[in-house]
């Protein structure tokens, strides 16, 4: 048996969503694009064995890194990644770029 990885998260774009959105949907499950509302959105959430996990990051990375729109707004967004072995991790997307770091323990039930 492999190890799992918990993904759950969201991005938000500021006009970079049907560029987006092709990035994801070319190689992407687990992803939904909420229509409605005030707030160009994707949710992500799914399991995947822990091989694949670099795969979501690197996609969400490609997202991430989409050109500013003419108000310098980037891609933003949060996802929680629960490693069965490693533990929780905290993917911030901002200004081009994801940030990882060990989640606060505030979010040890969502692993429970």
């Amino acid at each position: 048996m492999g190890t799992w990885v918990y993904i759950r998260g969201w991005l938000e774009f500021s006009g970079q969503k049907a560029e987006a959105k092709r990035i994801i949907l070319d190689n992407g499950e687990g992803w939904s694009f909420p229509e409605g509302g005030w707030l160009d959105a994707a949710c992500y959430a799914r399991a995947v064995r822990a091989q694949h996990a670099d795969e979501v990051l690197a996609q969400i990375r490609k997202v991430a890194a989409l050109s500013a729109n003419e108000d310098n707004d980037h891609v933003c967004g949060l996802f929680l990644a629960f490693h069965e072995v490693d533990g929780q991790f905290e993917w911030q997307v901002r200004d081009g770029d994801v940030f990882i770091s060990s989640a606060p323990e505030r979010y040890d039930y969502m692993s429970r």
